[in-house]
């Protein structure tokens, strides 16, 4: 075959292959089901994190130069790094501000423009849950891929989800369990404070719907969806109501709820800090105090349907379990949509 036959043979083969997404945090809760929802939406993914080859460390990739080499081919990039904790090891200035940072700085020298991040909801305000060491350290990252965006020299968006609910997740490990008792003794705020709980799923899918839009919008000379959005499930409920819900959709009854004193609260809470696989701390009792809702019109916007409403999560978590699947799609009409592989 003549060199001048191949070349139209190489380009094709060249403009066929899937995109590339850099994601970091791949290796986490959300990152997993992000990374199945993109491989099944048609991107290669290139997987950043402690686990990844090469690895990477967030609490020494802080200047844009580090980040250089994993951006090669990337079409978009997907940061899903966070954690609940402060420490040492993993200081949340290093992993949630100075890391993400850096990379987004090394997006737009390199001219990958799609930055998704993941933030979350309730994390700006006056009142002490603003004041944590995870909602600032959040905000920074946000206002930093904001900046750029306003600049022109990325196509960033933030994105702030509620309370999520999935396979894996140490909040839902957490409130199973609790569903499992036949009584619940819960901090007051648990029964005044409201969450609007997301399954993760639902999230992985709106993050790959966001990644591709990009990629159809420029083809169209259009401009992506940029800024900050806040995404949340079709319906708010207090923690207590929430987890009274899980326990019914396990064909359980309803439990005896008990509101605890203050002081039992912040002792557990405390008791939460000095134990570091927990994810009921200081922290975490101040985020939950704030509330956690949103406008439910986002996520069934940028799904194309519904999303899945608690009542359902039970039922969709059994019939990924059944796949062997980190995540599926609604049940609809009585169906259940096979999510990711």
């Amino acid at each position: 075959m003549s060199a001048q036959a191949a070349t139209p043979s190489a380009a094709s083969a060249a403009s066929a292959a899937p995109p590339l997404a850099l994601l970091c945090g791949a290796s986490g809760f959300i990152g997993r089901h992000i990374a199945c929802a993109l491989r099944a939406a048609g991107w290669q993914v290139r997987p950043a994190s402690r686990r990844s080859a090469p690895a990477v460390d967030y609490t020494r990739a802080t200047h844009a130069s580090d980040w250089q080499p994993l951006l090669q081919g990337a079409s978009a990039v997907i940061n899903a790094v966070g954690v609940l904790r402060d420490s040492r090891t993993r200081p949340m200035q290093a992993l949630h501000a100075d890391a993400p940072g850096a990379l987004f700085e090394a997006c737009a020298a390199s001219g990958v423009r799609r930055v998704i991040h993941i933030s979350a909801l309730g994390i700006d305000g006056s009142g002490p849950a603003a004041r944590t060491p995870y909602a600032r350290t959040k905000r920074q990252a946000e206002e930093r891929l904001l900046a750029l965006t306003a600049q022109g020299r990325l196509d960033g968006i933030a994105l702030r989800p509620s309370l999520v609910f999935g396979a894996g997740g140490a909040s839902t490990r957490l409130f199973l369990a609790l569903a499992r008792l036949p009584v619940l003794a819960l901090p007051r705020c648990a029964f005044t404070a409201r969450v609007q709980p997301l399954a993760v799923w639902d999230l992985a899918e709106a993050v790959a719907r966001l990644a591709a839009s990009s990629a159809a919008s420029h083809a169209a000379d259009a401009r992506p969806l940029t800024g900050l959005l806040e995404l949340a499930g079709p319906q708010p409920l207090t923690l207590a109501a929430y987890i009274q819900q899980l326990r019914a959709s396990q064909g359980r009854p309803p439990a005896r709820a008990l509101a605890l004193p203050a002081c039992i609260t912040c002792a557990s809470a405390r008791l939460g800090d000095a134990l570091p696989f927990s994810p009921w701390c200081t922290q975490s009792l101040h985020l939950l105090s704030a509330g956690n809702v949103a406008s439910p019109a986002a996520l069934p916007e940028l799904l194309g349907r519904p999303a899945t409403a608690p009542a359902q999560f039970m039922q969709a978590l059994a019939a990924a379990a059944q796949a062997d699947a980190p995540g599926v799609r609604k049940p609809q009409n009585g169906r259940d949509e096979g999510g990711a592989p």
